[in-house]
């Protein structure tokens, strides 16, 4: 019997990767995306549907179309990273999402996982951790399953991961927030995939947010470094008071400038949860280390 799964963000550099191991494990993925299917394209069928509106085709079609293609599992991946005021926080990622897990329950989907991040927590302090969290409250209270990945890394990343590694291949002199010591905690793209995959396909639903991630912390400092090390540049590192940084971004921000990077995600990077729930077992998961180049592509399995 095919199993057919509906999933958010497909095309970003997340999705992408949870599109591909979806696909490898015998799920039929179909995009919900608000994006026209390109000629010759080749990720599968697609449902538009977007964060601002989650039927864009009318009332009640988005849950018409999840009973027609008799979706059994709703993979939530996608979110707009591109704004910066709170209430366009809460007006297209939070209730966008609710409006999607309330389609997925209107069409009876026996299945829905939601990506947060291992940003959400009780005490984060970004705007995006806690719009993450406000999330998860919602899925967790109706049954669905919420996966906390770490900092997602592979051959060819993307996301923050890739804004990182871009960086600290470029120039002599790089600077960085702070003391550097801020500790991020890496998962591989495969086993983030492997533990949407296990999510989608267990029987027995964690009862508390899966946090998917190598135990290990990887300082900012190190991590750069290895990552400069990796792309040939040796790099000086010249630290700078992130509250600098941050109010900067702010201000060009409020100017309306559109940069690489949020002020938010300095909050993120500095003012992360210290202590994860690293509980990727939940899910038969277990993650592996980051290396220089993430190349291994095999997944591996705690059980």
């Amino acid at each position: 019997m095919t199993r057919v799964c509906a999933l958010t963000g497909a095309h970003g550099y997340v999705g992408s990767a949870l599109r591909r191991g979806l696909t490898a494990a015998g799920w039929t993925v179909v995009s919900l995306s608000r994006r026209e299917k390109l000629s010759g394209d080749e990720t599968g069928d697609e449902i538009r549907w977007s964060l601002e509106d989650a039927s864009a085709s009318g009332p009640n079609a988005l849950r018409e179309e999840l009973r027609r293609r008799e979706v059994s599992a709703v993979v939530h991946a996608a979110w707009d990273l591109r704004l910066v005021r709170p209430r366009d926080l809460e007006r297209v990622n939070v209730q966008g999402s609710l409006r999607l897990l309330d389609e997925a329950q209107a069409a009876d989907v026996p299945r829905f996982v939601f990506i947060s991040s291992i940003s959400a927590f009780d005490e984060a302090e970004s705007y995006y951790g806690k719009t993450k969290l406000a999330v998860e409250h919602a899925v967790s209270l109706r049954g669905g399953v919420v996966i906390r990945p770490g900092l997602v890394f592979g051959e060819r990343p993307g996301g923050m991961f890739g804004a990182l590694k871009v960086q600290a291949g470029r120039g002599a002199i790089i600077p960085l927030l702070g003391t550097g010591r801020y500790a991020q905690y890496l998962v591989h793209e495969d086993d983030l995939a492997a533990a949407v995959v296990a999510a989608v396909s267990t029987e027995k639903v964690p009862q508390r947010p899966v946090t998917v991630a190598h135990p290990e912390p990887r300082p900012l400092r190190s991590l750069m470094q290895q990552l400069a090390q990796s792309q040939g540049n040796n790099p000086r590192f010249v630290s700078v008071p992130w509250p600098l940084v941050y109010q900067g971004l702010k201000l060009a921000e409020a100017a309306g400038l559109k940069l690489g990077f949020r002020s938010d995600s300095v909050i993120g990077l500095v003012r992360n949860n210290r202590h994860p729930d690293l509980n990727a077992s939940l899910l038969g998961v277990a993650p592996r280390p980051f290396t220089d180049q993430g190349r291994e592509q095999t997944p591996r399995n705690s059980g």
